[in-house]
């Protein structure tokens, strides 16, 4: 289950970073950076991003503590004294 929460993750992100490097066509129109960064916003690309961060962190989540327990309760961890 978790694979399939990076795979959305990355297939998201991926879509984010698509349209934003098409929406980078805006600037040789005229637009800010101000005004670029508040049409990403109120397009709501900014979801995909959010999303796709949220799916990659969930996904990431479990290996990460995986490997802390395996770290911090090995046979040759350092015990405090």
């Amino acid at each position: 289950m978790k694979i399939i929460y990076l795979i959305l993750g990355i297939i998201t992100l991926s879509i984010f970073f698509f349209f934003l490097i098409i929406y980078l066509n805006l600037f040789i129109i005229g637009y800010s950076f101000k005004e670029f960064v508040y049409f990403i916003i109120r397009s709501g690309l900014i979801w995909l991003l959010l999303i796709g961060l949220l799916f990659i962190y969930k996904g990431i989540e479990r290996i990460l503590k995986d490997e802390l327990l395996l770290r911090c309760s090995g046979k040759f961890s350092r015990k405090k004294l």
